[in-house]
């Protein structure tokens, strides 16, 4: 029979609540996640592969980014075509649209097979609420890096000139470009 079957989670849930996930009895819920977790990437990660967003996008109203609003791309500006150029093989083309394209790709196969191990052995190796507990110092160091990434990505936009990353009409290009 089906470990994830057999065991009622909403009991494990409240008690790891107050014991900040500690019950052994609890690996067999939290495996029920981290097989969605590998069901939708795959799908996700698939459906990016075979369907190009420049031509899913074509059909929208509006330019679906931040940096048609703003005139400056966001740290995941072009990320949805440089994961699809990655997954298809072009290497050059998904480090012109975004960089990061590559550790994120590196992160989900990283949880993927991490999660795919603690499936097969019925037991929760590594739990992310215990590893990334939110401190105010921790909070601070990632709010910075989120910002040191920002104008390292404007950076990169504007002095490479990518045109389909930027919006020369809008409020922070006019601001910060002219």
């Amino acid at each position: 029979m089906n470990v994830l079957a057999t065991v009622n989670c909403a009991g494990v849930y409240a008690r790891n609540n107050a014991t900040l996930g500690q019950d052994s009895d609890s690996d067999a819920c939290r495996l029920g996640p981290r097989f969605v977790f590998i069901v939708s990437a795959s799908a996700a990660l698939l459906l990016l592969r075979c369907i190009d967003p420049v031509l899913a996008g074509s059909w929208l109203p509006f330019h679906p980014s931040c940096g048609a609003i703003t005139g400056l791309p966001c740290i995941f500006c072009g990320m949805t075509r440089a994961l699809h150029l990655l997954l298809n093989g072009d290497f050059i083309g998904a480090i012109y649209f975004n960089w990061l394209a590559f550790p994120f790709l590196g992160a989900i196969i990283f949880l993927f097979a991490l999660f795919a191990i603690e499936i097969a052995k019925r037991r929760v190796i590594w739990r992310l609420g215990i590893v990334l507990r939110v401190t105010r110092w921790r909070l601070t160091v990632f709010g910075l890096s989120l910002l040191l990434l920002w104008t390292l990505q404007t950076y990169l936009a504007v002095s490479q000139h990518k045109h389909e990353l930027l919006n020369t009409r809008g409020p922070l290009y006019v601001l910060f470009v002219r």
